[in-house]
């Protein structure tokens, strides 16, 4: 529950009010979906800083528990297991539905990612 009125500066409410005249949406529906965007891109913004601190301590994570699974959480490790299914309860019983990255440690820290196309893989600009 919000303990204090949201109060938006004048500019903000006109550009909120044109934006659902605009899209023929209500003022509460453009609201959401703009919090909703700008919370997603919060999550995305906190998982790219976590996948760099992989990246950054790898090879040591490669040394000392190779194959296994790790949460990555506010750029330090915090759980590790063989089990992936049991390292995910673990997080989330502990951190709820905060953005954490889980990983398996592999040789390489980049995972490398193939996209199966009509054209056989080939990705043409």
């Amino acid at each position: 529950m919000i303990s204090e009125p949201i109060v938006l500066r004048p500019e903000l409410q006109d550009f909120l009010e044109k934006s659902a005249q605009q899209e023929a949406k209500s003022i509460n529906d453009v609201m959401n979906d703009a919090l909703e965007y700008y919370f997603h891109a919060r999550q995305l913004e906190k998982i790219n800083q976590e996948i760099e601190a992989y990246e950054a301590m790898h090879p040591s994570l490669w040394k000392r528990m190779p194959g296994e699974w790790v949460a990555i959480h506010n750029q330090q490790l915090i759980d590790h297991d063989p089990d992936d299914v049991a390292l995910y309860r673990r997080v989330r019983a502990q951190y709820g539905r905060t953005s954490i990255l889980i990983r398996r440690v592999k040789e390489t820290s980049v995972e490398e990612i193939w996209i199966r196309t009509p054209n056989r893989g080939r990705v043409t600009a």
